[in-house]
């Protein structure tokens, strides 16, 4: 395939990803003013809080839906504290959670929000808590606003809570690190998710850039194998492009994880081959032949042929650069240093090839030697 068809190949493929993808259903309840709105922008990106209208599914709940995430908002409308605890709202979300009808709307898991800063959990909350937990309905407690409350008195609120809780309750700050556990509340939050809705809720959450790298990881370490089954078809390196059939699917699925198609309207207007020219054109192939000639052996191979281990190598090595990019592309979309985020999107290509050959260089050829701490 030329420049041109790899291109269309690698779009076709990312769309693919995005199009089949399966979405968790997210519902985040809990007491007007609990601030639901700033955990939602806070996983997820500023702007994606359920704001302005949803579509309702009960008379209770409204489901929300964008383009800026692959996960469903489902939003229980908030309560006055001392009102009487409202047994409708509690059967429409078992109801939603256990729909067989249009399995679509069940709820997956809820983020059940208590304000630290009245210091007191209400027997409403109580109520509602238990009542999810005994329908089998996996419920997070994130006790927001934590960082006004004293150590005391959020150690008072958890005592409260029933016994079940203890592995499930997090405290969220948007002012203090020390009392924000918003990478523990997204690790659980994924832990407990059906294997099939995974890839959604880590691509779409963008506050824990460690979850979006083990995923990453565990999907290159799928392909290495693949590529090093391919391997005993030996392919003359001549031949040999950086981008085959698995490893085009290998990117489009980092691509996905760590949301590449719109992170940056360089991205939306480049288009996926501009942005990864060098490893779409025949400067590809030559990236490949300088890499292979750092893997020990390879220039002893008869005819010059690639072999498993060395195509695993490749792969393994191309399929952590990218990943590595990706991840430092959203760490300075974070931080709000979008220069760097456009230097690096202006770039991505060369940035891959460079990162790849360096660890190759390195000895670098097995899952482990690539590290999240080291990028």
């Amino acid at each position: 395939m030329d420049e041109k068809e790899l291109g269309e190949k690698l779009e076709q493929e990312y769309e693919k990803i995005r199009n089949n993808v399966k979405k968790p259903n997210v519902l985040i309840a809990g007491t007007t003013g609990a601030g639901k709105s700033s955990v939602i922008n806070m996983i997820f990106g500023d702007d994606v809080a359920v704001v302005g209208t949803g579509k309702p599914v009960t008379q209770k709940i409204d489901v929300y839906e964008n383009d800026k995430t692959d996960v469903r908002i489902f939003d229980s409308k908030g309560y006055e504290i001392g009102a009487e605890a409202d047994k409708e709202f509690y059967e429409s979300v078992i109801g939603l959670a256990k729909q067989t009808n249009n399995p679509e709307n069940a709820i997956h898991l809820i983020w059940y929000c208590i304000p630290c800063n009245g210091a007191r959990v209400t027997d409403y909350d109580l109520q509602a808590i238990q009542t999810f937990h005994e329908a089998n309905i996996p419920t997070a407690v994130v006790l927001t606003k934590a960082d006004l409350p004293s150590e005391s008195e959020i150690k008072a609120i958890r005592d409260v809570l029933p016994n079940w809780t203890k592995e499930s309750t997090f405290e969220l700050s948007i002012k203090t690190e020390e009392y924000n556990h918003l990478d523990e509340l997204i690790t659980w939050s994924i832990n407990i998710l059906p294997e099939a809705l995974k890839d959604a809720f880590i691509k779409s959450q963008k506050a824990n850039l460690k979850e979006k790298w083990n995923k990453a990881h565990s999907i290159i370490v799928q392909h290495t194998v693949g590529a090093f089954a391919v391997g005993f078809t030996p392919i003359p390196m001549s031949d040999a492009p950086l981008l085959v059939a698995n490893e085009l699917t290998l990117l489009a699925r980092i691509l996905y994880l760590y949301d590449l198609g719109s992170l940056s309207d360089t991205l939306k207007t480049m288009g996926l081959s501009a942005a990864l020219g060098p490893l779409l054109t025949s400067g590809g192939k030559a990236a490949v032949g300088a890499i292979l000639k750092l893997i020990p052996g390879v220039g002893t191979m008869v005819g010059g042929m690639i072999s498993g281990a060395v195509g695993a190598a490749v792969t393994g090595a191309f399929g952590e650069a990218t990943s590595a990019v990706a991840c430092t592309i959203c760490r300075a979309k974070l931080s709000g240093d979008t220069s760097k985020v456009e230097a690096l999107m202006d770039n991505f290509g060369n940035e891959i090839i460079t990162l790849a050959k360096t660890w190759i260089s390195q000895g670098k050829a097995n899952a482990e030697d690539y590290k999240f701490e080291d990028i």
